[in-house]
Protein backbone atom coordinates (compact mmCIF):
# COMPACT_ATOMS: atom_id res chain seq x y z
CA UNK A 1 0.00 0.00 0.00
CA UNK A 2 0.86 3.50 -0.34
CA UNK A 3 -0.96 6.33 1.62
CA UNK A 4 -0.41 9.33 -1.23
CA UNK A 5 -1.42 6.60 -4.03
CA UNK A 6 -4.66 5.97 -1.88
CA UNK A 7 -5.46 10.09 -1.13
CA UNK A 8 -5.41 10.44 -5.52
CA UNK A 9 -8.35 7.81 -6.82
CA UNK A 10 -11.03 10.25 -7.06
CA UNK A 11 -13.13 10.89 -10.21
CA UNK A 12 -10.24 11.81 -12.73
CA UNK A 13 -12.46 14.88 -13.76
CA UNK A 14 -13.47 15.70 -9.91
CA UNK A 15 -12.68 19.15 -8.10
CA UNK A 16 -9.62 17.52 -5.62
CA UNK A 17 -8.40 21.05 -4.53
CA UNK A 18 -9.64 24.74 -4.63
CA UNK A 19 -7.21 27.26 -3.83
CA UNK A 20 -8.27 31.07 -4.28
CA UNK A 21 -8.95 31.49 -8.20
CA UNK A 22 -7.16 28.25 -8.70
CA UNK A 23 -8.52 24.12 -9.17
CA UNK A 24 -7.26 21.25 -10.02
CA UNK A 25 -9.11 17.88 -10.66
CA UNK A 26 -8.14 14.61 -9.63
CA UNK A 27 -6.21 13.65 -12.63
CA UNK A 28 -4.33 16.44 -12.35
CA UNK A 29 -3.34 16.19 -8.57
CA UNK A 30 -2.69 12.53 -9.84
CA UNK A 31 0.31 14.18 -12.31
CA UNK A 32 0.98 17.07 -9.88
CA UNK A 33 2.12 14.54 -6.81
CA UNK A 34 4.21 12.02 -9.62
CA UNK A 35 5.89 15.44 -10.72
CA UNK A 36 6.51 16.25 -7.12
CA UNK A 37 7.85 12.69 -6.70
CA UNK A 38 10.37 13.39 -9.58
CA UNK A 39 11.52 16.29 -8.17
CA UNK A 40 12.27 15.15 -4.56
CA UNK A 41 14.34 12.23 -6.23
CA UNK A 42 16.55 14.99 -8.91
CA UNK A 43 17.43 16.69 -5.43
CA UNK A 44 18.65 13.04 -3.82
CA UNK A 45 15.58 12.55 -1.30
CA UNK A 46 15.29 8.28 -1.04
CA UNK A 47 13.03 6.17 1.01
CA UNK A 48 13.00 7.41 4.68
CA UNK A 49 14.46 10.22 4.54
CA UNK A 50 13.04 12.94 6.97
CA UNK A 51 11.69 16.38 4.60
CA UNK A 52 10.36 19.54 6.54
CA UNK A 53 7.95 21.53 4.45
CA UNK A 54 7.00 24.69 5.81
CA UNK A 55 4.49 26.15 3.12
CA UNK A 56 1.31 27.70 3.35
CA UNK A 57 -1.85 25.87 2.84
CA UNK A 58 -2.37 25.52 -0.68
CA UNK A 59 -1.60 23.43 -3.58
CA UNK A 60 1.78 23.31 -3.27
CA UNK A 61 1.74 21.99 -0.14
CA UNK A 62 -0.18 19.75 -0.80
CA UNK A 63 1.52 18.44 -3.89
CA UNK A 64 5.23 18.38 -2.17
CA UNK A 65 3.67 16.44 0.82
CA UNK A 66 1.93 13.58 -1.24
CA UNK A 67 5.25 13.61 -3.35
CA UNK A 68 7.02 12.11 -0.89
CA UNK A 69 4.79 10.14 0.85
CA UNK A 70 4.83 8.39 -2.85
CA UNK A 71 8.77 7.74 -2.78
CA UNK A 72 8.16 6.38 0.73
CA UNK A 73 10.38 9.69 1.75
CA UNK A 74 8.79 11.04 5.48
CA UNK A 75 7.49 14.70 5.07
CA UNK A 76 6.85 16.93 8.23
CA UNK A 77 4.75 20.16 7.68
CA UNK A 78 5.05 22.80 10.34
CA UNK A 79 3.98 26.34 10.29
CA UNK A 80 5.74 28.67 8.54
CA UNK A 81 5.63 30.64 11.04
CA UNK A 82 8.06 29.29 13.25
CA UNK A 83 10.80 31.21 14.43
CA UNK A 84 14.68 30.23 13.09
CA UNK A 85 15.41 29.81 16.66
CA UNK A 86 12.48 26.66 16.78
CA UNK A 87 13.04 25.81 13.17
CA UNK A 88 17.02 25.33 13.68
CA UNK A 89 16.00 23.02 16.59
CA UNK A 90 13.41 21.09 15.13
CA UNK A 91 15.66 20.50 11.80
CA UNK A 92 18.21 19.15 14.56
CA UNK A 93 15.56 17.38 16.49
CA UNK A 94 14.63 15.54 13.29
CA UNK A 95 17.61 15.00 11.15
CA UNK A 96 16.06 16.36 8.17
CA UNK A 97 17.71 15.87 5.00
CA UNK A 98 15.70 18.88 3.73
CA UNK A 99 13.77 21.97 4.36
CA UNK A 100 11.42 23.69 1.75
CA UNK A 101 9.72 26.56 2.71
CA UNK A 102 8.43 30.28 2.12
CA UNK A 103 10.58 32.57 0.86
CA UNK A 104 10.22 34.58 4.31
CA UNK A 105 11.28 31.76 6.42
CA UNK A 106 14.67 30.73 4.05
CA UNK A 107 14.80 34.95 4.70
CA UNK A 108 14.36 34.80 8.82
CA UNK A 109 17.54 31.77 8.42
CA UNK A 110 19.94 34.17 6.63
CA UNK A 111 21.90 34.88 9.33
CA UNK A 112 22.79 31.87 11.09
CA UNK A 113 21.70 29.27 8.52
CA UNK A 114 21.39 25.40 9.82
CA UNK A 115 23.10 22.84 8.41
CA UNK A 116 20.35 21.50 6.65
CA UNK A 117 19.62 22.56 2.61
CA UNK A 118 16.80 25.19 2.17
CA UNK A 119 14.72 25.13 -0.77
CA UNK A 120 12.14 27.70 -1.42
CA UNK A 121 9.07 28.09 -2.74
CA UNK A 122 9.96 29.53 -5.98
CA UNK A 123 12.36 27.39 -6.57
CA UNK A 124 10.89 23.76 -6.03
CA UNK A 125 7.87 25.64 -7.75
CA UNK A 126 10.50 25.87 -10.92
CA UNK A 127 11.91 22.15 -10.17
CA UNK A 128 8.37 20.50 -10.10
CA UNK A 129 7.25 22.39 -13.23
CA UNK A 130 10.02 21.25 -14.87
CA UNK A 131 9.47 17.95 -14.37
CA UNK A 132 7.51 15.07 -15.76
CA UNK A 133 5.96 12.11 -14.60
CA UNK A 134 8.32 9.89 -14.93
CA UNK A 135 8.60 8.37 -11.31
CA UNK A 136 6.12 5.68 -11.88
CA UNK A 137 4.08 4.08 -9.67
CA UNK A 138 4.10 4.86 -5.98
CA UNK A 139 6.62 2.93 -3.64
CA UNK A 140 5.27 -0.45 -1.78
CA UNK A 141 4.98 0.35 1.73
CA UNK A 142 3.99 -1.94 4.88
CA UNK A 143 0.73 -0.93 6.54
CA UNK A 144 3.29 0.19 9.63
CA UNK A 145 5.57 2.23 7.28
CA UNK A 146 5.76 5.62 8.35
CA UNK A 147 4.19 8.08 6.36
CA UNK A 148 4.63 11.19 8.07
CA UNK A 149 5.24 12.78 10.71
CA UNK A 150 4.14 15.57 12.92
CA UNK A 151 5.78 17.68 15.53
CA UNK A 152 4.53 18.57 18.81
CA UNK A 153 6.31 20.16 21.93
CA UNK A 154 6.89 17.78 24.96
CA UNK A 155 7.24 19.05 28.34
CA UNK A 156 10.41 20.60 28.42
CA UNK A 157 9.20 22.20 25.19
CA UNK A 158 11.71 20.14 22.97
CA UNK A 159 10.00 19.29 19.48
CA UNK A 160 9.14 15.87 19.22
CA UNK A 161 7.83 13.99 15.98
CA UNK A 162 4.87 11.66 15.66
CA UNK A 163 4.77 8.99 13.61
CA UNK A 164 2.32 8.00 11.45
CA UNK A 165 2.22 5.17 9.25
CA UNK A 166 0.58 4.48 6.14
CA UNK A 167 -2.41 2.51 6.88
CA UNK A 168 -3.70 5.91 8.82
CA UNK A 169 -5.18 7.12 5.74
CA UNK A 170 -7.17 4.04 4.36
CA UNK A 171 -10.35 4.98 6.67
CA UNK A 172 -9.78 8.47 6.94
CA UNK A 173 -13.22 9.07 5.56
CA UNK A 174 -15.26 7.32 8.31
CA UNK A 175 -15.93 9.61 10.55
CA UNK A 176 -17.29 12.18 7.47
CA UNK A 177 -19.16 9.31 5.50
CA UNK A 178 -20.83 7.19 8.77
CA UNK A 179 -21.39 10.46 11.55
CA UNK A 180 -21.45 13.39 8.89
CA UNK A 181 -22.89 11.57 5.50
CA UNK A 182 -20.58 13.18 3.17
CA UNK A 183 -20.00 11.94 -0.56
CA UNK A 184 -17.95 13.00 -3.21
CA UNK A 185 -20.39 15.57 -3.68
CA UNK A 186 -19.42 17.83 -0.56
CA UNK A 187 -16.74 20.47 -0.32
CA UNK A 188 -14.60 20.10 2.78
CA UNK A 189 -12.97 23.13 4.75
CA UNK A 190 -10.87 23.95 7.57
CA UNK A 191 -9.90 26.84 9.69
CA UNK A 192 -6.99 25.58 11.28
CA UNK A 193 -3.93 25.05 9.06
CA UNK A 194 -3.10 21.53 7.59
CA UNK A 195 0.35 21.77 9.89
CA UNK A 196 -2.36 20.94 12.58
CA UNK A 197 -3.62 17.15 12.66
CA UNK A 198 -7.09 17.85 13.21
CA UNK A 199 -7.20 19.49 9.68
CA UNK A 200 -4.82 17.34 8.15
CA UNK A 201 -6.45 14.41 8.87
CA UNK A 202 -10.29 15.14 8.94
CA UNK A 203 -10.30 17.63 5.95
CA UNK A 204 -7.63 16.91 3.63
CA UNK A 205 -7.69 13.20 4.20
CA UNK A 206 -10.96 12.77 4.71
CA UNK A 207 -12.10 14.26 1.69
CA UNK A 208 -9.66 13.17 -0.96
CA UNK A 209 -10.33 9.77 0.12
CA UNK A 210 -14.08 10.29 -0.22
CA UNK A 211 -13.34 11.99 -4.16
CA UNK A 212 -14.45 15.11 -2.67
CA UNK A 213 -13.18 18.56 -2.76
CA UNK A 214 -11.07 20.05 -0.06
CA UNK A 215 -10.94 23.86 0.06
CA UNK A 216 -7.38 25.47 0.80
CA UNK A 217 -6.62 28.86 1.73
CA UNK A 218 -2.75 30.14 2.10
CA UNK A 219 -4.04 33.13 3.57
CA UNK A 220 -4.26 33.06 8.04
CA UNK A 221 -8.12 32.90 9.11
CA UNK A 222 -10.04 35.58 9.91
CA UNK A 223 -14.14 36.02 9.94
CA UNK A 224 -14.26 38.43 7.05
CA UNK A 225 -11.95 35.92 5.17
CA UNK A 226 -14.03 33.02 6.09
CA UNK A 227 -16.84 34.81 4.57
CA UNK A 228 -14.98 35.19 1.48
CA UNK A 229 -14.36 31.95 0.89
CA UNK A 230 -17.85 30.47 2.13
CA UNK A 231 -18.78 32.81 -0.94
CA UNK A 232 -16.70 32.16 -2.94
CA UNK A 233 -16.11 28.25 -2.84
CA UNK A 234 -19.53 27.49 -1.17
CA UNK A 235 -18.06 24.60 1.43
CA UNK A 236 -20.44 22.06 2.98
CA UNK A 237 -18.28 21.17 6.16
CA UNK A 238 -17.10 23.02 8.00
CA UNK A 239 -14.29 22.23 10.57
CA UNK A 240 -13.27 24.65 13.03
CA UNK A 241 -12.37 25.15 16.93
CA UNK A 242 -14.11 26.80 19.50
CA UNK A 243 -12.21 29.89 19.76
CA UNK A 244 -12.88 30.57 15.71
CA UNK A 245 -16.40 29.70 16.52
CA UNK A 246 -17.26 32.39 18.85
CA UNK A 247 -14.97 34.62 16.64
CA UNK A 248 -17.14 33.99 13.72
CA UNK A 249 -20.41 34.42 15.97
CA UNK A 250 -19.57 37.72 17.11
CA UNK A 251 -18.80 38.94 12.97
CA UNK A 252 -22.26 37.45 12.61
CA UNK A 253 -21.21 35.56 9.31
CA UNK A 254 -23.36 33.55 7.65
CA UNK A 255 -22.88 29.97 6.14
CA UNK A 256 -25.80 29.08 3.62
CA UNK A 257 -24.10 26.39 2.17
CA UNK A 258 -22.37 24.22 5.19
CA UNK A 259 -24.12 21.16 6.25
CA UNK A 260 -21.97 20.16 9.33
CA UNK A 261 -19.84 21.95 11.64
CA UNK A 262 -17.41 20.20 13.55
CA UNK A 263 -15.68 21.49 16.60
CA UNK A 264 -12.03 20.08 17.87
CA UNK A 265 -9.32 21.32 19.33
CA UNK A 266 -10.26 22.59 22.76
CA UNK A 267 -13.47 21.49 24.59
CA UNK A 268 -16.78 23.69 22.84
CA UNK A 269 -18.94 24.91 25.65
CA UNK A 270 -22.89 24.28 25.92
CA UNK A 271 -23.30 27.59 25.63
CA UNK A 272 -21.25 28.37 22.67
CA UNK A 273 -23.35 25.27 21.20
CA UNK A 274 -26.42 26.82 21.98
CA UNK A 275 -25.51 29.73 20.56
CA UNK A 276 -24.35 28.72 17.09
CA UNK A 277 -27.58 26.37 16.98
CA UNK A 278 -29.72 28.99 17.92
CA UNK A 279 -28.13 31.71 15.31
CA UNK A 280 -27.48 29.05 12.29
CA UNK A 281 -30.26 26.32 12.62
CA UNK A 282 -27.48 24.01 12.74
CA UNK A 283 -25.88 22.23 16.11
CA UNK A 284 -21.93 22.17 16.61
CA UNK A 285 -20.43 18.40 16.48
CA UNK A 286 -18.03 17.97 19.14
CA UNK A 287 -14.93 15.84 18.30
CA UNK A 288 -12.64 14.91 20.32
CA UNK A 289 -8.71 13.86 19.29
CA UNK A 290 -4.94 14.20 19.72
CA UNK A 291 -1.69 14.62 17.03
CA UNK A 292 -1.51 11.14 17.98
CA UNK A 293 -4.56 9.98 17.29
CA UNK A 294 -4.76 12.03 14.05
CA UNK A 295 -8.27 11.27 13.48
CA UNK A 296 -11.11 12.45 15.81
CA UNK A 297 -11.99 9.40 18.76
CA UNK A 298 -15.00 10.77 20.19
CA UNK A 299 -17.59 12.69 19.23
CA UNK A 300 -20.66 14.28 20.28
CA UNK A 301 -24.06 15.65 18.61
CA UNK A 302 -27.15 17.17 20.22
CA UNK A 303 -28.81 14.96 22.49
CA UNK A 304 -25.77 12.64 23.59
CA UNK A 305 -24.57 12.83 26.62
CA UNK A 306 -20.85 12.66 26.41
CA UNK A 307 -19.27 12.05 23.95
CA UNK A 308 -18.81 8.39 22.12
CA UNK A 309 -16.67 6.63 20.35
CA UNK A 310 -16.37 7.76 16.35
CA UNK A 311 -16.53 4.78 13.72
CA UNK A 312 -13.80 2.29 13.95
CA UNK A 313 -12.38 3.44 17.34
CA UNK A 314 -12.09 0.93 20.34
CA UNK A 315 -11.76 2.73 23.80
CA UNK A 316 -10.66 1.25 26.45
CA UNK A 317 -11.08 2.42 30.13
CA UNK A 318 -8.01 2.98 32.81
CA UNK A 319 -8.74 3.96 36.53
CA UNK A 320 -6.36 6.47 38.16
CA UNK A 321 -5.02 6.42 40.96
CA UNK A 322 -8.07 9.28 41.95
CA UNK A 323 -11.18 7.68 41.10
CA UNK A 324 -13.17 11.19 41.47
CA UNK A 325 -10.78 13.02 39.09
CA UNK A 326 -12.15 10.65 36.37
CA UNK A 327 -10.80 7.87 34.21
CA UNK A 328 -8.52 7.86 31.75
CA UNK A 329 -9.01 6.44 27.86
CA UNK A 330 -7.15 4.55 25.84
CA UNK A 331 -7.79 4.78 21.83
CA UNK A 332 -6.66 1.91 19.53
CA UNK A 333 -7.64 2.72 15.97
CA UNK A 334 -5.47 2.56 12.33
CA UNK A 335 -4.44 6.16 12.61
CA UNK A 336 -3.07 6.05 15.88
CA UNK A 337 0.33 6.58 15.44
CA UNK A 338 3.23 3.77 15.91
CA UNK A 339 4.81 6.32 18.16
CA UNK A 340 7.21 9.06 18.66
CA UNK A 341 10.69 9.82 16.94
CA UNK A 342 12.34 10.16 20.12
CA UNK A 343 12.48 8.64 23.79
CA UNK A 344 9.72 10.47 25.88
CA UNK A 345 10.09 9.95 29.35
CA UNK A 346 7.43 11.73 30.76
CA UNK A 347 4.11 9.90 31.35
CA UNK A 348 1.39 12.38 30.20
CA UNK A 349 0.96 10.35 27.24
CA UNK A 350 1.73 6.85 26.48
CA UNK A 351 1.98 4.46 23.67
CA UNK A 352 0.99 0.78 24.22
CA UNK A 353 0.98 -1.82 21.45
CA UNK A 354 -1.26 -0.44 19.01
CA UNK A 355 -3.03 2.02 21.60
CA UNK A 356 -2.72 5.33 22.71
CA UNK A 357 -3.48 7.14 26.05
CA UNK A 358 -3.46 11.13 25.97
CA UNK A 359 -3.58 10.93 29.76
CA UNK A 360 -6.42 13.41 29.51
CA UNK A 361 -9.52 12.50 32.09
CA UNK A 362 -12.92 11.63 31.49
CA UNK A 363 -16.49 10.88 33.35
CA UNK A 364 -18.46 8.02 32.29
CA UNK A 365 -21.87 9.42 31.05
CA UNK A 366 -23.85 6.03 30.40
CA UNK A 367 -26.85 6.02 28.02
CA UNK A 368 -29.11 3.42 26.45
CA UNK A 369 -27.25 3.50 23.14
CA UNK A 370 -23.74 2.19 24.99
CA UNK A 371 -21.11 4.26 27.27
CA UNK A 372 -20.16 7.43 26.40
CA UNK A 373 -17.60 10.14 28.56
CA UNK A 374 -17.56 13.54 29.65
CA UNK A 375 -13.92 15.23 29.36
CA UNK A 376 -12.78 16.27 32.68
CA UNK A 377 -9.70 17.61 32.04
CA UNK A 378 -5.81 16.75 32.07
CA UNK A 379 -4.26 14.09 34.53
CA UNK A 380 -1.04 16.54 35.18
CA UNK A 381 -0.09 19.84 34.42
CA UNK A 382 -0.76 20.70 30.77
CA UNK A 383 -3.61 22.63 30.31
CA UNK A 384 -4.70 23.47 26.62
CA UNK A 385 -5.36 27.66 26.64
CA UNK A 386 -6.67 29.01 23.28
CA UNK A 387 -5.67 25.67 21.55
CA UNK A 388 -2.15 25.78 23.17
CA UNK A 389 -0.81 23.86 25.83
CA UNK A 390 0.66 25.60 28.44
CA UNK A 391 2.57 24.03 31.04
CA UNK A 392 1.20 25.68 34.38
CA UNK A 393 3.81 23.72 36.74
CA UNK A 394 6.62 25.54 35.01
CA UNK A 395 4.43 28.97 34.79
CA UNK A 396 3.74 29.20 38.43
CA UNK A 397 7.69 28.28 38.70
CA UNK A 398 8.56 31.17 36.58
CA UNK A 399 6.06 33.59 38.26
CA UNK A 400 7.22 32.79 41.54
CA UNK A 401 10.87 33.91 40.43
CA UNK A 402 9.49 36.89 38.67
CA UNK A 403 7.44 38.30 41.42
CA UNK A 404 9.49 36.89 44.68
CA UNK A 405 6.20 36.17 46.22
CA UNK A 406 5.84 33.08 48.75
CA UNK A 407 2.94 31.46 47.21
CA UNK A 408 0.64 31.63 44.08
CA UNK A 409 -1.08 29.63 41.70
CA UNK A 410 -2.57 28.79 38.15
CA UNK A 411 -5.78 27.61 37.68
CA UNK A 412 -7.52 26.87 34.59
CA UNK A 413 -11.13 28.39 34.50
CA UNK A 414 -13.89 28.65 31.86
CA UNK A 415 -15.01 32.33 30.18
CA UNK A 416 -18.25 32.73 28.70
CA UNK A 417 -17.25 32.76 25.86
CA UNK A 418 -16.56 28.82 26.24
CA UNK A 419 -12.92 29.30 26.07
CA UNK A 420 -10.19 28.59 28.93
CA UNK A 421 -8.40 30.78 30.70
CA UNK A 422 -5.86 30.91 33.17
CA UNK A 423 -6.55 32.90 36.80
CA UNK A 424 -3.41 33.71 39.23
CA UNK A 425 -4.29 33.18 42.52
CA UNK A 426 -1.42 34.92 45.07
CA UNK A 427 -0.87 34.79 48.58
CA UNK A 428 -0.51 38.20 49.72
CA UNK A 429 1.51 37.46 52.95
CA UNK A 430 4.59 39.59 52.91
CA UNK A 431 3.61 41.61 50.47
CA UNK A 432 1.15 45.31 49.81
CA UNK A 433 -2.02 43.24 48.02
CA UNK A 434 -2.17 46.22 46.04
CA UNK A 435 0.91 46.43 44.57
CA UNK A 436 0.39 42.90 43.30
CA UNK A 437 -1.64 43.24 40.59
CA UNK A 438 0.44 45.92 38.59
CA UNK A 439 3.59 43.34 39.46
CA UNK A 440 1.71 41.23 37.82
CA UNK A 441 1.20 43.12 34.22
CA UNK A 442 4.70 43.95 34.10
CA UNK A 443 5.72 40.49 34.38
CA UNK A 444 3.69 39.17 32.07
CA UNK A 445 4.60 41.44 29.48
CA UNK A 446 7.12 38.57 28.62
CA UNK A 447 4.94 36.17 28.46
CA UNK A 448 3.11 34.73 25.15
CA UNK A 449 -0.40 36.07 25.55
CA UNK A 450 -1.88 32.61 26.39
CA UNK A 451 0.32 32.09 29.01
CA UNK A 452 -1.23 35.14 30.44
CA UNK A 453 -3.02 35.25 33.24
CA UNK A 454 -6.93 36.42 32.44
CA UNK A 455 -7.20 37.29 35.89
CA UNK A 456 -5.08 37.90 39.17
CA UNK A 457 -7.02 37.17 42.73
CA UNK A 458 -4.29 38.45 46.00
CA UNK A 459 -5.49 35.78 49.00
CA UNK A 460 -4.71 36.58 52.62
CA UNK A 461 -3.50 32.84 51.93
CA UNK A 462 -4.04 29.98 49.59
CA UNK A 463 -6.43 27.45 50.74
CA UNK A 464 -5.14 23.79 51.20
CA UNK A 465 -5.83 20.19 52.28
CA UNK A 466 -4.75 18.32 55.52
CA UNK A 467 -1.52 16.84 53.71
CA UNK A 468 -0.65 20.91 52.70
CA UNK A 469 -1.96 20.56 49.40
CA UNK A 470 -3.01 23.12 47.69
CA UNK A 471 -7.35 23.03 47.42
CA UNK A 472 -7.54 24.22 43.55
CA UNK A 473 -11.06 23.68 43.62
CA UNK A 474 -11.95 26.10 45.68
CA UNK A 475 -9.82 28.49 43.92
CA UNK A 476 -11.68 27.31 40.66
CA UNK A 477 -15.40 28.10 42.30
CA UNK A 478 -13.60 31.38 42.77
CA UNK A 479 -12.61 32.57 39.34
Amino acid sequence: MNASALLVQGNPNAIALLEKERQISYGELDLLVRQAATAWRTLGIVSGDICIIGLLDGIDLVAAFLGLIWIKAIPAAISPRTDAKQLSELLTDSGARILLAEESVVDSLADTPPSTPILSRSSWQAKVSGSAAIVGPPAEANADDTAFMLFSSGTTGKPKGIEHAHRCVEFAQVFAQEVLGATAKDRFFSTSKLFFAYPLANSLFAGLRLGASVVLDPEWPNPQRVSLLVRQHAPTLLFSVPTFYQRLLEADIAFPTVRHFVSAGEACSPALENAWEDKHGRPIVNGYGTTETLMLMLYKLPGMKGLRPTPMSRVREESPDDAEAGVRLWFSHPAVATGYSRVVTHDTAKFSGNEFSPGDLFHRADCEEGPSWIFAGRSDQLIKVYGRWVDTVALEHWLLEKLQVRELSIVPCETAGSTTCLHLFISAQGMDPDSLPSMVEKACVELSAHKRPAKTHVLSELPRTETGKIRRGILKAMC
